[in-house]
Formats: C-alpha cells, structure tokens, sequence
C-alpha cells in the first residue's frame, strides 16, 4: 500500500501534538503514513521557550500548564516527563492597588468576589465597591447571551470597581486582552451555567459543583516546559522534521491532494494540518481558500514581552508572600504582571539570588516591541523597583518579545469559529487548522486541539480512527 503523505505547518505544542497523534492512528489502524513536520524555527516549541540565565532553566514564554484532564498526565508520563513534573510551592498571588499589593481574596471565580463584603475584598474594592457587589442578587442586572461581551455585563452585574480591580487584571493575565472586549462564552463559560442554575450570578456560582475527580491545577517541568515540545518531536522520526523551513502557500495539487510550498520547491500531500497562528494559516491559504483566508484575517492578537531578571536577594529587605502580582489597567502602566520565580517554583530557588519575571504589552499596548532591550529591562526595573521596594540593579536579564502572542477571543469568537470551522469542512481539499486561535490558549488546550485536528484529518481521509471526545493525545500503546 503507498504510503500516505501528510504535513503538518508549525511545530509549535499543537503541531507537534497533531503529528504524533498522526502517527499513533497510522500504526493502530495499519495504515501506512509519513508525516512531514516543517517549522520555520529552527527549533521546535513555537511560543514555549525555555533558556538559562544565572545556570537556571527558566521560561520565557508559557511558566506554567494548568491541568483540568488527567489525560494530559496521561501524555505527559506516556512521554517520559512523569519525574519531570513539578507543582508551585505557593498559589496565592497579590494585586497592585495604586499603593500597595493586596493579596487576591480567597473565594474568586475567574475575579467575580463570591462574597463581596469579606475583608479581604472590601480592602481591594473599597466600602461602596464591595457593597455594589453584594447587592448583586437583588439587583441581579443584565442578563448575557454566550457570545455578548465579558466586561459590560459583570459591570451591570457587579460594578465597575470589581471588574477594574479583579476581573480584569485576572483576564489579563491569561489572555493580555480587557475584559470588555472578550466573548463570555469563549473566556468564561463558567458564568453562564452559574446562570442556569439561578437568576443571580453570585448565588450560581456559589452553587458550582466541584470538578468531577478533584483539580488537578498548575503544573510545570523541572528542565523547562519547552522539554515538553522537544519530548514531542522525539516520538517522530527524526527524518520527518524539517526545521528553518518556511512553508510560502498551500494550493490545489492533483487528484485532490495539496501542494506544499517549502523551501526552495513544491510537495503534493494527502492531507495538510495548519498550525499556526491564524494569521500566518490566512497567508498560506489565500489561493487554495480565499474565503476562509478573509475569515482568519478578522482574528485580533496581543504582542507581549517577558523581561525575566536576577537580582541579589539582598535587593530586597523581605520577599513579599504568594507567587507573583498583577496590575490592573492604570495610566502609564509598564508592568502588566510579576511572577516571583524562585517562590512560585522552588527547585529554581538558590542562595542569594532572586528571580522575577515580568510581563509588559498587551492588546493594544505594542510599546515593548518597539524600544530596544536596555530601554525595555530599565523601564521593567524602575516599575518593579517601584512596586517591590528594589534596592539593587538585575545582575541579569533575559527578554522575549512575542509577536503574534495571544489571540484575543473578542465578541462574536464562538459565531467566528463556527463560521471558520464550515468553511474548513466545505473545503475540497483535506486542510484542517489546529492551535490557540480556536479553542483554547493554554497548552493543555494546544495539546488537545492537536489531536483533535489530527483526528479531523484522519476521518477526512476515510481511515476509521475512533474519535476520543476528551482530545487525549494517545501514547501508540492503546
């Protein structure tokens, strides 16, 4: 039987994922296949990056992978990363009042205070901003359709104190975008059935039944989370990696297959997975798909910039507690968030040394992209100095700018999806598309949403491959 061909563009989490999930179908359903990887890097990981700075392993893009599935264990041990894993020594983190850092209240949900008139709250919010929320059940305020906006909605519900002091820092730092532009139903699906089980969001809320099995929460590796792309590339022959490789386009090939454009020439494939940021998947796609290249042109995305520096820890006359701060949308905000490495992960902790890493940029805010390195790790410092009470300068600092970083899941994100997932299934070409753009931004999701498409892929091409609906990358040992 001729093998066959099929590619996968981008060998970020999601790429890499969909490639092995390629190969384990191929080898339990006995159908031949190679599976071409390219990547324009030359290393794989896409927006997971790990690097040294003072002899430790540290993260400049994703620090952390919250875990909800324990397939994603699963794959992580099916991978040999099971003595890799580590947990956060402390989960509590702070937030920037203007003045000072105040610890994040207990009892939030996504920043929605469950009981607004705690101390802890009242301290952040203030007297009338806690009681706005408290009244929340008695003035109940508007109701939401899935894919209305976040931010006006919980300002109706709760006030513009909480969704400023909570919510959106909150928002922020998961996807670098205001909560008044991002979809309800895509960032917060949580609130929406709080609201089906009753007509006040705090009491909904207050009423969410624990997750089935327990949480598993925040995980990390010792060695750096970009271990965890390197792991996926070592399940691939090593032949079907194509590293600084830029892919120029995808058209119509004969007999219904897809050239590939790569390098300096031209492949026919079988079938075709684009991973990608969906602007780079709208470039490759405008002569095989123009209409679906005009959809993914309306995705919007932030560009962001860690700035992870080493200080003496005499710097500081006292760590401040929990694993870091966020600061809220103020007028000449630099800092958007501050992750306290050495606490939040202790195998990083050494002596006499402290390691910060800071977050700049966001939606809309591009600055960090645009001052050089020098201009970048001094305007960090001055506001972290600011903040923590620095008394020394880094004595070292790494930066990283991501741009495309984030998608932005504004309003309108699940109709776009759907509308972009019809136009993928109307195609008379096998293309399917896989990374954050869809359906989630973090790696779990990438790691699912690889499988997922490579499932697509598999079941387009008329080869049986039973559909797992929890996305679970298999281990080729099932």
């Amino acid at each position: 039987m001729t093998p066959l061909r099929l590619a996968v563009v981008g060998a970020g989490v999601s790429g890499l994922s969909a490639a092995r999930e390629l190969v384990r179908a191929s080898r339990e359903e006995a159908v031949p296949a190679r599976v071409t990887v390219f990547e324009v890097e030359g290393r794989v990981g896409g927006r997971v990056l790990s690097a040294e700075l003072r002899g430790q392993r540290v993260d400049l893009g994703a620090e952390s992978m919250l875990v909800r599935d324990p397939s994603t264990i699963e794959t992580l041990r099916s991978l040999g990363l099971e003595e890799e894993l580590v947990r956060p020594g402390t989960t509590s983190a702070s937030i920037w009042s203007g003045r000072r850092l105040v610890p994040i209240p207990k009892g939030t949900s996504l920043g929605v205070p469950l009981h607004p008139l705690h101390p802890e709250v009242v301290r952040l919010l203030g007297p009338l901003g806690s009681l706005r929320a408290f009244l929340e059940p008695w003035l109940l305020g508007p109701t939401v359709t899935p894919d209305d906006p976040l931010g006006p909605f919980l300002v109706g519900r709760l006030g513009g104190m909480a969704v400023r002091r909570l919510v959106d820092p909150l928002l922020g730092g998961v996807y670098a975008g205001p909560a008044e532009l991002l979809s309800v139903g895509a960032v917060a699906p949580h609130l929406l059935a709080a609201l089906g089980r009753d007509r006040s969001l705090l009491r909904g809320l207050r009423r969410q039944p624990a997750p089935a099995g327990g949480a598993i929460g925040f995980i990390s590796l010792r060695s750096g989370l970009q271990t965890l792309a390197e792991k996926l590339a070592d399940s691939l022959e090593p032949s079907s990696l194509r590293l600084g490789t830029p892919v120029k386009g995808v058209w119509p090939g004969q007999s219904g297959q897809v050239r590939v454009e790569a390098g300096a020439g031209a492949e026919e494939f079988d079938g075709v997975v684009l991973a990608l940021p969906a602007p780079s998947a709208s470039e490759l796609l405008q002569g095989l798909a123009p209409e679906l290249s005009r959809q993914l042109r309306r995705q919007m995305y932030s560009n962001v910039a860690t700035v992870t520096l080493a200080y003496p820890e005499a710097a500081l006359d006292r760590r401040p507690p929990g694993s870091g701060f966020l600061v809220p949308r103020f007028p000449g905000r630099v800092v958007t968030a501050c992750t306290f490495m050495d606490q939040k992960w202790p195998h990083l902790r050494r002596p006499g040394t402290l390691l910060l890493r800071a977050s700049a940029g966001g939606h809309g805010d591009d600055w960090p992209l645009e001052v050089d390195d020098a201009t970048l790790v001094t305007s960090v410092h001055t506001h972290l100095r600011r903040h923590l009470g620095l008394r020394q300068v880094p004595l070292e600092a790494r930066v990283q700018r991501w741009a495309p970083a984030l998608p932005q899941y504004r309003a309108g994100h699940l109709a776009w999806r759907d509308s972009v997932e019809a136009e993928v299934a109307a195609l008379p070409h096998p293309v399917v598309l896989a990374g954050a753009a869809y359906h989630g931004v973090g790696m779990e999701a990438c790691l699912r949403d690889g499988v997922r498409a490579a499932q697509a892929l598999w079941q387009r091409l008329g080869s049986a491959v039973p559909m797992d609906t929890r996305g679970r990358a298999g281990d080729g040992h099932r």
